[in-house]
């Protein structure tokens, strides 16, 4: 992977600080928020190009946040229910509302119940199907390439009462 651009470092940077500082997380969430009303406007448009974007740019940031989140919060890559804590984090940062509904060493099943962009990618769940899957997917197999997230079906962004994540780390069985 290349090295991020200044711009993705200060993006990166302030995710980071936005777990603890209610004006850091404002801004990513609102940025963020701009963003995908622009993808929805293109989708609607005929275009996919910012959808792209937003793909390579969720993968980036999955794969360079993933050493730093293991190793600030300790994690053990071959046990789910530690991995987890990245979603915790995450969510703290970006202004998500969830619980798990069941952890283990090889699975783990979040409930999202309330996130500030599902109302904009409302027009284009694509962004949590393909972007957010993909920024998953990419986060947690940097730590451990077994690492499977199944696909997104139940979303706030298709009208449900929550948005469902279920992570897998195959054993060897």
């Amino acid at each position: 992977m290349s090295a991020p651009s200044a711009v993705e470092r200060a993006f990166y940077e302030l995710a980071f600080r936005a777990e603890h500082d209610a004006r850091a997380r404002a801004v990513v969430v609102g940025t963020v928020q701009i963003f995908f009303r622009a993808v929805v406007w293109e989708k609607r448009a005929g275009g996919v190009r910012l959808l792209k974007l937003a793909k390579v740019l969720a993968k980036r940031y999955g794969k360079w946040r993933a050493p730093r989140l293991a190793e600030r919060m300790k994690l053990d890559a071959m046990c789910m229910d530690s991995l987890a804590a990245i979603q915790d984090w995450e969510d703290r940062a970006f202004g998500v509302t969830g619980h798990w509904t069941a952890t283990s060493k090889t699975s783990a099943t979040r409930c999202e119940t309330a996130c500030p962009y599902a109302q904009a990618a409302s027009g284009a769940p694509e962004l949590c199907t393909e972007v957010i899957h993909a920024l998953e997917t990419e986060t947690f197999r940097a730590l451990n390439p077994r690492y499977e997230l199944l696909p997104l079906r139940k979303l706030l962004s298709k009208g449900h009462d929550s948005c469902v994540f279920e992570h897998r780390l195959p054993g060897d069985d």
